[in-house]
């Protein structure tokens, strides 16, 4: 009996199970963005910045904007929201959720919350914004002539339109690649013994 060449059925072998193994991750990948329960992000900023252009004042408003983006993404804060704002959920349960950051550079404490409810999400990252405002807010701070501060929020979050997660179109690629590659990669390693086990088998 003619021994085939190892090479004659690799390739074939090898580009049949990355297909293969492509479909499978692809149907996998849509049954979980199917089922998957979707996950909200709202953002917003509140920005702390000196009115006069001065030295001192701006590295307090830099310490400030530190100090804050620590306690706004607290139970302490949290606690600030009302029944309406929170959904339902508790203090811890908002601190799980949300994200804060302060960038001293730009003057900003960034808020960001995820949930599965995209109105919630909203809700308690303008409520947490609002709150910040009106602590930092003092008379004493905005009417300081010499180190006066101008505070804002940047753009109220909106309920936002799409989930962050699970996205379909980026999952799902994915998935055909990775499962393209891993399984070809498999029937590479394993495509060597094939033709020698057929051979035993028919001697």
């Amino acid at each position: 009996m003619t021994e085939a060449h190892p090479g004659s059925m690799r390739w074939p072998f090898v580009a049949i199970a990355g297909a293969a193994a492509a479909v499978i991750a692809v149907i996998v990948s849509a049954i979980v963005v199917a089922v998957a329960e979707p996950v909200y992000r709202a953002s917003t900023d509140v920005s702390i910045r000196p009115r006069i252009a001065d030295l001192g004042a701006s590295e307090a408003a830099s310490r400030l904007i530190r100090n804050y983006a620590v306690w706004v993404d607290s139970e302490g804060y949290a606690a600030r929201l009302s029944p309406e704002i929170r959904g339902g959920l508790s203090d811890a349960e908002i601190v799980k959720r949300v994200r804060t950051n302060g960038d001293s550079d730009r003057l900003v404490v960034t808020i960001q919350s995820e949930d599965e409810d995209a109105d919630r999400a909203a809700a308690v990252v303008n409520g947490l914004a609002d709150a910040l405002v009106a602590e930092v807010a003092t008379p004493a701070r905005l009417n300081d002539p010499e180190k006066g501060l101008e505070v804002s929020v940047i753009d109220a979050a909106k309920a936002p339109g799409a989930p962050t997660w699970p996205r379909g179109e980026v999952v799902i690629p994915v998935a055909a690649i990775v499962g393209a590659v891993v399984g070809a990669a498999v029937a590479w390693l394993i495509a060597p013994a094939m033709p020698r086990a057929r051979n035993e088998g028919g001697a």
